[in-house]
């Protein structure tokens, strides 16, 4: 009797170790090879859900920490999928980057038992747009393989070729912008808000009829999308443009956003000109318009402030342009205090020969870091320094 109780215990403990991983609140990822898990995608008739990372990738971190834990999400992917999470920089993982031209992270793929991919996307994805992803997976309507030999086979309804386009941008595949600029060719009304939308999401040639459409409707997208976002994107393209057609390409600078923004025009100009010669390794011309665009204007971009700053470190030898660079990073930390801007304050002072203080600050910076799991190479390699000297 007595080993009767203990066999029944025994059993209820099982059951309910069973139970409980069924209903964890998070994605159980399998940690076999891909040979296995190729093989038990094809015994069990599921898709295998890859979720490629790296480590230095923060959406990945966040995706694991606040969308893998999700319960809703746990149920969907537990219960159609086999999980299995790959860095793509080591071991197995960097074959596997390589043969599905993974090139953004995180990458999130649905494979099936012949190592064929039937959906997949890159980047961050909230919980409702991850479960509609995994949802799109398993429909039987398909995903982008399924999309894309209906296209193949002549389907072109503007309803199909919408979402066949924004599913090959998010998923990075080559050919999302030919057919996008042939779906648009077809459209009468470029003024429509989901033809607008496209527009504004995929534009990436500042040479392009789009572009030009952005340009003298300029007012109608920032009523759209923000006048702040609109002119980001004008600036990101623009910047992409072959300049000094007419001899002069900050004449060219200069009237395009004389044209765009007439009231910003010269904050603007003067932000392009120190991206400019960024871009184009003149570092000299850089250092002396990300002077006077910063002593003009300034920034309250945390991040802007701190590349500047760093970029100085790095290029800049003349001590007065340092010290202002001291100034920025300064301000970037009161903005918003990280590892990243501690470390730049740390190298300038260090550069600027304030030891004591270089000292200081690294020793703040890596502390800061200590639960962020970042490389803290370079600011360990600075604190060697200083006491060698």
């Amino acid at each position: 009797m007595y080993k009767f109780i203990i066999i029944i215990v025994a059993l209820l403990l099982t059951i309910a170790d069973l139970v409980g991983q069924d209903t964890q609140d998070q994605i159980l990822f399998d940690e076999a090879s891909w040979s296995v898990l190729l093989k038990k995608a094809k015994a069990s008739d599921k898709l295998i859900f890859v979720d490629a990372y790296t480590t230095w990738c923060g959406p990945c971190k966040t995706m694991a920490k606040e969308v893998f834990t999700d319960s809703t999400v746990a149920i969907l992917y537990n219960g159609h999928f086999i999980n299995t999470q790959i860095d793509a920089e080591r071991g197995e993982g960097t074959t596997f980057a390589r043969k599905y031209r993974i090139f953004a992270y995180p990458s999130l793929l649905f494979i099936d038992g012949n190592g064929e991919v039937v959906h997949r996307a890159t980047g961050f994805h909230n919980v409702e747009d991850f479960k509609l992803l995994g949802e799109t997976a398993i429909s039987p309507a398909g995903g982008l393989r399924e999309w894309n030999r209906r296209y193949k086979q002549g389907e072109r309804s503007p309803e199909f070729e919408k979402k066949l386009i924004l599913a090959k941008y998010a998923a990075m595949e080559e050919d999302y912008l030919e057919i996008a600029e042939s779906y648009m060719r077809g459209q009468k009304d470029w003024s429509s808000l989901p033809n607008m939308q496209l527009i504004f999401t995929l534009i990436d040639d500042p040479n392009s009829s789009w572009f030009n459409y952005m340009v003298d409707h300029r007012a109608d997208f920032d009523l759209l999308f923000g006048r702040k976002a609109v002119a980001a994107k004008l600036q990101h393209l623009f910047l992409k443009k072959p300049l000094g057609e007419s001899g002069d390409p900050m004449k060219e600078v200069d009237r395009f956003y004389s044209k765009v923004y007439p009231d910003l025009a010269p904050k603007l100009t003067a932000h392009f000109k120190m991206n400019y010669y960024r871009t184009l390794g003149q570092m000299d011309e850089f250092a002396k318009a990300a002077d006077r665009y910063l002593s003009t204007y300034g920034s309250t971009d945390a991040d802007e402030l701190n590349n500047i700053a760093w970029t100085f470190f790095e290029y800049v030898d003349n001590s007065v342009l340092l010290k202002k660079a001291v100034a920025w990073v300064e301000k970037s930390i009161e903005l918003d205090p990280g590892y990243h801007n501690l470390d730049t304050l740390a190298h300038l002072l260090y550069k600027l020969g304030k030891l004591s203080k270089a000292k200081k600050v690294a020793k703040q910076a890596i502390w800061l870091a200590a639960e962020e799991d970042i490389k803290l190479s370079s600011t360990e390699a600075l604190l060697a320094q200083i006491r060698d000297r």
